[in-house]
């Protein structure tokens, strides 16, 4: 049995107790940003009222191919900012109906790709609550076996590499929670930046 990975593992185990005993107001929100699983219209527009728009966007084709456009995260955002401003110049007198179907479309199109995200990281941070109680439940096992001088050593070098392999993979979906978490605040800002320059462009 390698005393390295052994005492890996254990160091490990004392690093995931501590961080599962951290307070959460969801124990399944694996991000250290809050839980916010809606957005709010009032939150990112304060300009004319979109009720009339809500559904209609969906009619309007320019709208919605200009939404599939500038919605796309790998589209820089300056692109997608230059890209409203051509669309409201070639609007002529139906501008402002075009601008708030565009707005109406964009909230709904990212505020959904958002919870859809959310709604992801709450099944991920699920699934890494019990991989943390499996690994601590393996290392409480792995401890008791090697305090017992009559335990059988091809055991315990099976459950050392199952408690390191496990410890490896907690730390791997970790690490991928770390920038999975940063996504809805990626969302939330192109929005509030398209939500803006929409505005500028009313006025």
């Amino acid at each position: 049995m390698s005393r390295r990975i052994l005492a890996a593992g254990l160091a490990f185990g004392v690093t995931l107790g501590a961080a599962a005993a951290a307070p959460s107001r969801d124990p399944d929100w694996p991000c250290q940003q809050i839980k916010v699983p809606q957005l709010s219209l009032a939150a990112i527009w304060s300009g004319p009222p979109l009720d009339a728009h809500q559904d209609d966007w969906r009619q309007d084709q320019q709208v919605v191919e200009l939404i599939h456009d500038v919605t796309q995260r790998r589209v820089p955002i300056e692109q997608a900012q230059a890209d409203i401003r051509a669309f409201a110049a070639r609007a002529g007198d139906q501008k402002q109906a075009k601008l708030l179907r565009l707005l109406a479309g964009l909230f709904t199109v990212l505020n959904d790709e958002r919870s859809t995200v959310v709604a992801g990281l709450d099944r991920s941070g699920a699934h890494q609550k019990e991989l943390a109680a499996r690994l601590r439940s393996d290392n409480e096992k792995l401890r008791s076996m090697q305090a017992d001088h009559a335990a059988d050593a091809g055991e315990v070098n099976q459950m050392t590499q199952r408690t390191t392999w496990e410890a490896q993979v907690f730390q791997d979906r970790r690490q991928a929670l770390s920038y999975a978490c940063d996504v809805p605040g990626k969302i939330e800002q192109r929005l509030f930046a398209l939500a803006r320059t929409i505005q500028e462009v009313l006025q």
